[in-house]
Order: structure tokens, then C-alpha cells, then sequence
């Protein structure tokens, strides 16, 4: 077995976690995990998505853990029933640019938006900016919202 490649407790002390130090601390990878999705990512591929396709993490844990970072519910937009008023805010060449759809309309005018990644900090305002309401985010897995949008956009 060779040692790890990164130390691995250098994002510890930061204010807010990295996913693969939260990841860590819960016991859902290695080190030697960690080192080879690190090392596997493809171009342009997130720390996440590089975990689930090695099929190191599941989908939901990593969903899961992105959502404690950021401070924001995890949601299963699988079985949670997605509200058409709230969708038709978005247009699909948005909502798939952000990787995002909206799910509910809130009676005080917030909307609900179920997210791949909330620790994208441009999201919110681009949110706001195009559907010119208070957003809540929630965060969900890629495979859900590929579904949801099928569904909602019937694409």
C-alpha cells in the first residue's frame, strides 16, 4: 500500500469544510479514496462526480454532504413532487446552465430550488436575477434533477 499522496487535515482549520475533508471525518472515503478520485478526475469533473463514477461514494452521500457544507436541506426531488408554477420561472437553457430547477412556489413569493452543487456561490444571485424572487435553496443529486427536468421541461 503506498502512503497518501495530500495531507489531507490541511482544510481542518478553514471556516468552511471542503468536501473531501467532510467526507473524511464521516468515515464515507479514505485517504487512499480520496488520492484516487483526485488523481482519476477527468477534465472539468467535480471532486463528487469523479467519487461516483469510481464508485467510491454513493450519489446521495455526496449529495448529503455538499448540502451540510453549504447549510442547505437535502432534497429527494425523485419523490418529492415538483410544483409546474414554480418550473415555469426558469427557462430550461438556464435551469440546465445552473444545473438547478425550481420546486416549489412559496405563498410569500420564495422559491424552492433543488441544486447539484450549493456551494456555487454565483447561483443565488443568477436565481434571483432570473426569476426575480427570494430563493431557497436545496441541494439533490445530478440523477434526480436529469429526471425532474425530463419531467417538468418534458424534454
Amino acid at each position: 500500500m503506498r502512503p497518501a499522496r495530500l495531507d489531507h487535515t490541511f482544510f481542518e482549520n478553514e471556516p468552511r469544510s471542503h468536501l473531501g475533508a467532510l467526507l473524511l471525518r464521516k468515515g464515507l472515503v479514505s485517504n487512499e479514496d480520496l488520492d484516487q478520485a483526485l488523481e482519476n478526475r477527468l477534465p472539468g469533473e467535480l471532486l463528487g462526480e469523479a467519487l461516483v463514477r469510481l464508485r467510491i461514494c454513493f450519489e446521495n452521500d455526496i449529495a448529503r454532504v455538499l448540502g451540510e457544507q453549504a447549510q442547505v436541506e437535502f432534497v429527494d426531488i425523485g419523490i418529492t413532487s415538483v410544483d409546474h408554477r414554480a418550473v415555469q420561472l426558469l427557462p430550461f437553457e438556464l435551469a440546465e446552465a445552473l444545473r438547478a430547477i425550481p420546486i416549489r412556489l412559496h405563498p410569500t413569493g420564495e422559491i424552492s430550488v433543488a441544486v447539484v452543487d450549493p456551494t456555487d456561490q454565483s447561483l443565488l444571485p443568477q436565481l434571483k436575477l432570473a426569476t426575480g424572487h427570494s430563493i431557497r435553496l436545496l441541494v439533490t443529486t445530478p440523477s434526480a434533477l436529469h429526471a425532474a427536468w425530463k419531467t417538468a421541461y418534458n424534454r
